[in-house]
């Protein structure tokens, strides 16, 4: 059996999880840090939001590609379908 290691880290890991407890829960502190910003700022794009929360552009786009966030097309600037 090999030895499982933490994506962000490298610490030993269970086979179970993807990251180790300390990275997973930064991720899930940043991920409530982007979350209150959007509230507050609902137009903002990644970088916006990047610049302002000292988050990378590439964490928030994973948050949008995993579902975590979602892309709402609600304004003048909507694509008619």
């Amino acid at each position: 059996m090999t030895q499982q290691y933490c994506e962000q880290c490298g610490l030993p890991i269970s086979a179970a999880e993807s990251a180790c407890r300390s990275c997973t829960q930064e991720e899930l502190d940043e991920y409530r840090v982007v979350r209150e910003y959007l509230r507050m700022n609902p137009n903002s794009n990644a970088m916006q939001i990047a610049n302002a929360t000292g988050i990378s552009v590439s964490r928030i786009l994973r948050y949008i590609k995993n579902g975590s966030l979602t892309i709402v097309s609600d304004g003048p600037y909507r694509r008619n379908r």
